[in-house]
């Protein structure tokens, strides 16, 4: 009687094992999102390295393939306008003798920008990059240049080409959706060889810029040779976060120029509120203008030093296999720390304050514990994110796919971008916070 039913445990057991591993190989196979990932990118091929047609459009089908596989807008099948795009892209390439990486970038981008989401990109990937000694800025619809020898010159034409004839060149080929983050991405990627290129300029010799004076506005012509190094930006050089209290101001100042979510972050938030406390300073600016995003998690530690019970999320739709996970808003318990500030908030936004930058001001503005000041953020607060990595086989393209769709906390507002309390420039948000604290 003993064996047998040691007979039957061990068979038990082994058809557990058995559907565990069926289970989980299917796991692996079919529905786990990050299947097939990259986690570092190789070296892409050089933009001007050829492929026979069909070795574009495989990588364009690659690339297609994930989409569909992937992507929550995809889960039956492409979107009419990115449908269309691929099958045009993909014809023309196969016809094709021979194709450059460059070709094949541009019609990937292209079919990737017809999803209208940021996180969808493709681009080549190198370390070793060539720029222009310059650095780019708009001022309303003129491109301009800022620092330097040529500090304020407006930007008439490059090697010939109107800018915003480039401009429109990019934004054609470029995944973004709001027009406020195409200038911003136009603007920062341009003194690059690699995106110079992709717009249609020639980056094997010198390049000219027709410019004008900002006082004279006598136009210049100025050739330029690429440099191995960007020139930096103060916030590339500094720390991803920084803070400062001004007692005599009864303020304290936040900057947080990536979200990064560690035991430093943790550590400097509650070092920050202890000395708010210490001192009874009733008012904080959280700086985010800049910040590219990163680990959505930077907002739920700060909200653990906010005076409230609980706060609404926001509600998410992720893409497992050929399923679509619905995750609804939730009030959310707050783990609220020993330091509780209870004065006023303001958080500080810009065109480039994007992905979870963009969804830590949106948290804090929906659940009413905020003041933004500043610009509309460079992405939709409610929008496609969480991305998984991949290289195509061929040109060793590195593209990005979202699969999850993320909706703001207020979701009667998810068909608009985070649209500040006071909207003032970026560069001068600072400074009008600090106006609304002195009059308040």
């Amino acid at each position: 009687m003993i064996k047998k039913w040691i007979k039957y445990i061990g068979i038990s057991l082994g058809v557990l094992v058995i559907c565990a591993t069926i289970l989980y190989g299917g796991w692996r196979i079919w529905l786990n999102p990050y299947r097939e990932t990259v986690t570092t990118f190789e070296i892409s091929e050089e933009l001007d390295t050829v492929l026979t047609g069909i070795e574009a459009a495989d990588d364009l089908e690659f690339i297609v393939t994930r989409l569909r596989e992937r992507h929550p807008a995809c889960i039956n099948d492409l979107p009419e306008a990115a449908r269309k795009m691929y099958e045009q892209e993909y014809v023309k390439l196969s016809k094709e003798k021979n194709v450059t990486v460059l070709n094949l970038w541009q019609s990937a981008a292209q079919v990737l920008a017809c999803l209208g989401d940021a996180h969808t990109t493709v681009r080549p990937y190198y370390e070793d990059m060539k720029f222009l000694p310059l650095l780019f800025s708009w001022e309303e619809e003129d491109l301009i240049c800022i620092g330097g020898e040529y500090e304020g010159y407006f930007v008439n034409k490059i090697d010939g080409i109107r800018v915003s004839q480039l401009y429109q060149r990019f934004k054609d080929q470029f995944s973004y959706e709001l027009d406020a983050w195409a200038r911003h991405a136009f603007a920062s990627r341009i003194n690059r060889s690699d995106y110079l290129t992709f717009v249609g300029i020639n980056t094997e010799g010198r390049i000219e810029l027709s410019m004008k004076h900002p006082n004279d506005k006598n136009l210049i012509n100025k050739t330029f040779v690429f440099q191995e190094d960007e020139i930096a930006t103060p916030s590339v050089l500094e720390p991803f976060y920084s803070y400062s209290i001004d007692i005599a101001s009864n303020v304290g100042v936040f900057t947080l120029s990536q979200c990064i979510y560690n035991e430093e972050y943790r550590a400097a938030v509650e070092d920050f509120f202890i000395a708010l406390q210490e001192e009874e300073v009733h008012n904080v600016i959280l700086d985010l203008r800049g910040n590219p995003g990163g680990n959505s998690m930077v907002a739920n530690e700060f909200l653990t030093y906010l005076p409230v019970e609980s706060y609404q999320t926001g509600s998410s739709r992720v893409r497992i296999g050929s399923f679509i996970r619905e995750n609804q808003s939730i009030q959310a318990k707050n783990h609220q720390k020993e330091y509780v500030f209870s004065g006023s908030v303001y958080v500080l936004t810009s065109a480039d304050t994007f992905s979870s930058a963009m969804n830590f001001a949106t948290l804090l503005s929906d659940n009413g514990l905020c003041t933004v000041v500043g610009e509309i953020p460079g992405n939709m607060s409610s929008s496609y994110g969480d991305i998984l990595s991949f290289q195509t086989p061929n040109a060793q393209l590195a593209f990005t796919v979202s699969y999850k769709y993320f909706t703001r906390p207020d979701e009667s507002k998810s068909d608009l971008p985070l649209i500040p309390d006071v909207e003032v420039p970026a560069n001068d948000a600072m400074e009008k916070a600090l106006q609304l604290i002195r009059n308040n």
